[in-house]
C-alpha cells in the first residue's frame, strides 16, 4: 500500500501541482516561531521542553488520525498518506525547478536562471557567471532531493502510517527556525547562556533522526551514478564541507554526476566566500543539471524498490 500511495501522490502532483510555498510547510514555519518564541528562556532545557511539546502537540493528532484511519478501513488510511504524501514530498517540484534553470541558461539568460534559483533556495543572487549558477542550482537540488523526497520516503518506512512524513519536516524546521531564532526577532539575553542554546537540542534531535537517511541518500546516488568516485568523493570530502551533514549527500551526489561542486564563489558586491570542493572532474555547467534530473529519477526507482521489498518482507 506505501508504494501505491507514493506512486498516487507523484501522479496527483503531476496532474495538479502544490502551490510553491505549501501550507503544510508553512504551517511547520508557525509552529517552530510560535514554540520557539513561548519557550526560549535562553538555555538549553527550554529547548529541550519547546522540542518535545511542539513534537507532541504534532504528531499525538497525526497518530489519532492515522489509527481512526486504519480502524474505518484500509483505503480510508490509504487515502491520508496519500495527501500527506502530496503536501510534503518535494520530487516532481525540484526537477522541474532543475529542468527551468537548465533551459533559460541553454538560452542564455544568466540573470532570468539566477533569479530563478534566488527564488528557489530563498537567498538573494546577482551574478552573471554562468558556471556558478549550475554550480549553485546543482547544490540546491541535491539538498532538496534529500531534505524534500527521500528521507521523509525513509521515516514513512520506518514509522507508522504518515507519522514520519510529518515528524522529519517539523524536526528539520525546528532546527533551522531555532538557530536564527535570536536574529529573527527572539529575546537577547544577558548571562551565561549564548543565545543559540535554546536550539542546542533541536540540532542535535535532527542530526540524530537523519543519521541513516543522510547516508542513504548518498548511496542511493552512487547506486545510480558513478559507483567509486561517488564513495571516494563520500569518504574523502564530505568532513571538510562547512556542514560535514550536508557534504554527505552533495560529495556523493557530485561525485555520482562527476562533476565539481563547492569551490570558492563571488557574491554581489565583491564578496568572496571560500568552499572547499566536492567531486570529481570540471566544475558543474547546464549538462550537469540535465544529467541531475536523471540520477534523481534513477534514486527514486531504487526508493521504489526498496519499497517493494519491505512490502515483501511484511507479507499480506
Amino acid at each position: 500500500m506505501s508504494l501505491l500511495a507514493l506512486l498516487a501522490s507523484l501522479a496527483a502532483q503531476y496532474a495538479h501541482p502544490p502551490r510553491a510555498r505549501q501550507w503544510l510547510t508553512a504551517l511547520y514555519g508557525r509552529l517552530c516561531l510560535y514554540t520557539g518564541r513561548r519557550f526560549n528562556a535562553g538555555d538549553r532545557n527550554s529547548g529541550i521542553v519547546a522540542w518535545l511539546a511542539m513534537m507532541a502537540v504534532a504528531l499525538v493528532p497525526v497518530a489519532l488520525v492515522t489509527a481512526g484511519a486504519a480502524a474505518i478501513h484500509a483505503i480510508v488510511l490509504w487515502a491520508f498518506e496519500v495527501a500527506v504524501l502530496y503536501l510534503t514530498l518535494r520530487f516532481l517540484a525540484t526537477v522541474a525547478q532543475v529542468s527551468d534553470i537548465e533551459a533559460e541558461l541553454r538560452a542564455g539568460n544568466v540573470a532570468a536562471a539566477a533569479e530563478r534559483l534566488a527564488q528557489w533556495q530563498g537567498e538573494p543572487l546577482e551574478t552573471s557567471d554562468a558556471g556558478l549558477v549550475s554550480r549553485l542550482a546543482v547544490e540546491h537540488a541535491l539538498r532538496e532531493a534529500h531534505y524534500g523526497t527521500f528521507a521523509p520516503l525513509f521515516w514513512f518506512i520506518v514509522l507508522p502510517g504518515p507519522i514520519g512524513l510529518v515528524a522529519y519536516p517539523l524536526a528539520l524546521r525546528a532546527a533551522q527556525t531555532w538557530e536564527h531564532l535570536v536574529e529573527a526577532g527572539g529575546p537577547r539575553l544577558s548571562g551565561p547562556f549564548d543565545e543559540r542554546d535554546f536550539g542546542w537540542f533541536a540540532a542535535r534531535a535532527f542530526h540524530a533522526i537523519d543519521w541513516i537517511p543522510q547516508r542513504l541518500t548518498a548511496f542511493a546516488f552512487a547506486v545510480v551514478g558513478d559507483f567509486e568516485d561517488a564513495l571516494f568523493c563520500w569518504r574523502s570530502q564530505a568532513a571538510q564541507w562547512v556542514r560535514p551533514e550536508e557534504g554527505i549527500v552533495l560529495a556523493s551526489g557530485a561525485g555520482a554526476l562527476g562533476v565539481r561542486l563547492g569551490d570558492a564563489i563571488a557574491l554581489a558586491g565583491g564578496q568572496q566566500v571560500e568552499r572547499p570542493p566536492l567531486g570529481l572532474g570540471e566544475p558543474a555547467r547546464e549538462d550537469a543539471l540535465a544529467s541531475l534530473g536523471g540520477l534523481a529519477w534513477r534514486a527514486l526507482i531504487v526508493w521504489m524498490i526498496v519499497y517493494l521489498l519491505v512490502a515483501a518482507i511484511k507479507g499480506p
